[in-house]
């Protein structure tokens, strides 16, 4: 058995709410196989030998009575793994727009937290799809939060797929089954984690007061000097229609950019990353969309960042080592270049704060009861505190991004093609973006619910505009650099 960090729970408890899981899907090009094509028979057979790569494929959680303290993996005895896989046909004619609606159901229902929080889709069926070979067919695959991060969840997913159309020896499988623990043997340990708190909070405190006395100074170094930041965000961030009242519905659509042209970009601004990009790329999209409906704040609006405190060193007590920052999106700046210029200020000011901070922070998560949690959870849904929190207003979008393999990879001897994320909602955040690089491409995932966002295709275009304008000015930058006119200087 296992104990949950308090981070990791705290996803547990958030089930409470709404469904707290991660999903991924990712389109194959089956011609790389011997035969040609792979069946969901293949796919079962080749998950059920990976299962030894990671514990949680056969992990279930052992919650303690009334949630008193932090639930525990157990390694399941009845785990039978017909009861995650499943097989779904498109309907025709299985174009990009019924694979994306298929996925937003599947994303969009709870999973069973009395199994592994796993389960996996192969999906056949698909049609004419720009960019997609004939015969492809999709994987979707669904993990609970508590059990992955963007990190661990990719290691999950880099388990299941080889580095060659050639299948690798499954990795040793060395898991043995336990029995689920007694109510009165999970009080029982609850007991002797209450008898260790007091020590181990004097120790989160030791280790975080010094950390924040230096959080002004880590971050006055990060700034430019003698230049003033004026598009970092405060605590007011304005209203939009991102952060309404949403449901349980979604829905789903992705673009597709060359990782050439985004880097390219990077400079335009001295010190940009490709981060910057991608949000510069964001905030422009959603500045272009909200100006069609003439709902364009005059302040900018903000994004909430996924930063990972993962290291090389030893990994720490759970899987989700996550810390979560704002920056501005630039909204309110119409060049593309001046919008870049100040998402690199304000994303810089924003990491500093958090590395100065550092991975300490997630100590306290462990001192939080889930009783409390739970309850708070059910009584803001009964008196519809939810409504306040659309007005807190803690950002208007979430940005999250994930550095995935320059080179291509094979599922049963498929080769993907492309890779997709979906990440779970919020109250009040009715728009998400997943952001995954591989192959040289760079896809962000537009998590939506139609309530707020009923037109995700024309957000779609609206982030094609944006990026495409940062290309422009990015191949405008070069030709001067090289002294070249550009077609509109030759113009005239």
């Amino acid at each position: 058995m296992e104990q949950l960090s308090g981070l990791d729970a705290a996803f547990v408890y958030a089930e409470t709410a709404g469904a707290a899981h991660v999903t991924f899907f990712a389109i194959y090009d089956p011609s790389t196989t011997p035969g040609g094509i792979v069946t969901y028979d293949d796919m079962a057979a080749h998950i059920a030998s990976r299962l030894g790569a990671d514990r949680i494929f056969r992990s279930v959680l052992a919650r303690v009575p009334f949630d008193l303290d932090h639930p525990y993996w157990v390694r399941d005895k009845n785990f039978d793994l017909g009861r995650h896989l499943h097989h779904v046909t498109l309907p025709r004619p299985g174009g990009w727009r019924q694979l994306c609606d298929q996925v937003s159901r599947l994303h969009a229902e709870r999973m069973d937290l009395r199994r592994p929080p796993w389960e996996g889709y192969l999906i056949d069926g698909l049609g004419r799809i720009k960019a997609v070979p004939k015969g492809a067919f999709a994987v979707c695959v669904k993990v609970h939060h508590s059990a992955v991060d963007g990190v661990t969840g990719l290691s999950l997913v880099n388990a299941l797929h080889d580095l060659t159309p050639e299948i690798a020896t499954p990795p040793e499988d060395d898991w043995t089954p336990e029995a689920r623990p007694s109510s009165l043997n999970l009080l029982a340990r609850t007991a002797v984690t209450f008898a260790r708190r007091p020590a181990q909070l004097a120790t989160a405190a030791a280790h975080t007061i010094p950390l924040l006395s230096r959080l002004p100074v880590a971050m006055t170094r990060r700034l430019p000097i003698g230049h003033r930041i004026e598009h970092v965000p405060s605590i007011d961030v304005p209203p939009s229609r991102f952060n309404a009242h949403t449901d349980t519905s979604r829905n789903f659509d992705a673009r597709s950019y060359d990782l050439a042209a985004i880097q390219a970009a990077r400079a335009l601004v001295p010190g940009a990353t490709v981060n910057d990009v991608v949000i510069a790329g964001v905030g422009g999209a959603m500045r272009r969309y909200l100006l069609a409906k003439a709902e364009l704040p005059e302040k900018s609006l903000v994004t909430a960042m996924a930063i990972s405190l993962h290291t090389d060193s030893e990994r720490r007590h759970g899987v989700n080592q996550i810390s979560v920052v704002r920056a501005s999106l630039g909204t309110d700046i119409a060049d593309p270049v001046a919008r870049l210029k100040a998402v690199h200020e304000s994303t810089a000011h924003s990491k500093a704060a958090s590395a100065a901070v550092g991975e300490q922070m997630l100590e306290y998560a462990e001192f939080v009861p889930g009783a409390l949690v739970v309850t708070a959870l059910r009584f803001g849904m009964v008196a519809h505190l939810g409504r306040l929190a659309e007005q807190s207003r803690i950002s208007n979008t979430l940005v999250s991004t994930m550095q995935g393999p320059d080179f291509p990879v094979y599922l049963v001897g498929a080769r993907m093609v492309a890779g997709y994320a979906l990440s779970p909602f919020t109250q009040g955040c009715g728009l998400i973006h997943n952001v995954i690089s591989y192959c040289g491409r760079v896809v962000v995932s537009i998590n939506g619910c139609p309530v707020v966002l009923p037109d995700i295709e024309d957000y779609g275009d609206c982030m094609d505009a944006s990026f495409a304008e940062l290309a422009s000015a990015a191949k405008t930058a070069r030709s001067r650099r090289a002294g070249t006119p550009t077609s509109a200087q030759g113009r005239r």
